[in-house]
């Protein structure tokens, strides 16, 4: 069998797959998931290709450029979402009959809907969450499969290395929560915790050139216009420390040397899967969150809870006041929810539910199914029209306009 694996229609440039594998550039979790995807498939002698947007050191696999693949010859395609614009495929609409969808951000219903009328195969989607979301689809359990996104194998435990900080992971964004990190950690200052905040990420992991601010953290009028004036309202002891966008051998060690993790704690621009949550958890630490979106798949909920169903940041702050009360059971949590992620989310798991997908089997949980409660008509009708999404978008940019 011949298969395409495709990286977005664009992407920040990639040196090496090889360094890529390895932990050693950073980048996105949707890139990181696509380059692992490959190899797997790659493990398991399926003759594969890579395509993606700029040229970069293949090593041993065969990679061409978007513009260069002649689709006709290969019996199976995987293709992130990009290459679908609801009416146009990259490839040719002639070849959407062998064509999975590669589903990593959340898109109107119309546009799922569009894929299968015009004759595509199959759809994966990394959370039953994403999945959910289009289950108004005729025949969404047949077309629709959920497998959970792959993470960089340099993340495992370590030493006892952590220290009193607590680490955002992500990139330095309105959509990745950034807002109400700095909202949650004036919280904290306030309660004058003994902790110290570090940030890993970059807007540089998802747009290339961007012209950055002072702080090099991300783009110049999101710095200048909300981190600017938040970070010099913080006491001396209390200003953040900001990493960069880092590579996964890097993050591991920054991790490892964090008491807990916090990713994207906004409720209007939820995450999908989150490969952040996910790495955290395989170094046996705790991530603090929001009870929203894929997150309530990826981050394990022990005695002790880690994510909010609470809006303010207030509450999210609360949870981790508590931990900071509970060090041991933090501690446990944090064991706990390795045991949990390298257990749903191994490599061995989702290698064999690919090649499930692949040989035409089923590989969505059991307990996925159809309700007509008047809740879901109206869910349904929302995401059929668009109509929930642009909500969601409108709501979204007031709130970042009030901060």
């Amino acid at each position: 069998m011949k298969i395409l694996v495709t990286l977005p229609t664009e992407h920040p440039s990639l040196p090496s797959l090889a360094d890529v594998l390895a932990g050693k550039v950073a980048c996105s979790g949707t890139i990181g998931a696509i380059v692992r995807l490959a190899e797997m498939l790659q493990i398991a002698g399926i003759d594969v290709t890579i395509s993606g947007a700029s040229n970069c050191e293949a090593g041993e696999f065969v990679y061409l450029l978007h513009s260069n693949v002649d689709a006709t010859k290969f019996d199976r395609l995987i293709i992130h979402q990009t290459h679908w614009n609801g009416a146009i495929f990259t490839f040719g609409n002639s070849q959407l009959p062998k064509t999975i969808l590669y589903l990593h951000n959340q898109t109107p219903w119309t546009f799922i809907a569009s894929f299968f009328q015009s004759g595509g195969h199959r759809l994966v989607c990394p959370s039953l969450y994403l999945a959910n979301l289009y289950r108004a689809i005729p025949q969404w359990k047949e077309k629709i499969a959920i497998i959970g996104n792959s993470y960089c194998p340099v993340f495992a435990p370590s030493l006892d290395l952590s220290q009193p900080r607590i680490l955002f992971v992500g990139a330095v964004t309105p959509n990745k929560g950034f807002n109400e990190l700095m909202q949650v950690w004036s919280c904290l200052v306030r309660q004058k915790v003994e902790l110290k905040l570090a940030i890993a990420g970059g807007i540089s992991l998802h747009h290339e050139g961007s012209k950055l601010g002072p702080l090099g953290a991300t783009d110049d009028d999101y710095e200048r216009a909300h981190i600017q004036p938040w970070h010099q309202s913080l006491p001396e002891r209390y200003q953040p420390q900001f990493l960069g966008a880092l590579c996964p051998f890097d993050l591991h060690r920054e991790i490892n040397q964090s008491w807990a993790v916090i990713v994207n704690p906004c409720w209007h621009s939820p995450e999908n899967c989150s490969v952040a949550s996910i790495e955290a958890q395989a170094c046996d630490r705790m991530v603090f969150s929001v009870m929203a979106g894929g997150l309530g798949e990826t981050v394990y909920q022990g005695d002790l809870p880690s994510l909010t169903r609470g809006r303010s940041p207030r509450d999210l702050c609360d949870l981790i006041l508590q931990g900071l009360q509970n060090p041991e059971a933090v501690k446990k949590n944090g064991q706990l929810a390795g045991a949990f992620v390298r257990d749903q989310f191994s490599f061995s798991k989702i290698f064999q539910d690919w090649l499930d997908l692949l040989a035409g089997k089923a590989v969505q949980p059991t307990a996925l199914g159809q309700s007509f409660t008047p809740d879901t008509v109206a869910k349904n009708l929302m995401r059929w029209t668009g109509t929930g999404m642009a909500l969601k978008t409108v709501y979204g940019r007031l709130r970042d306009r009030a901060v």
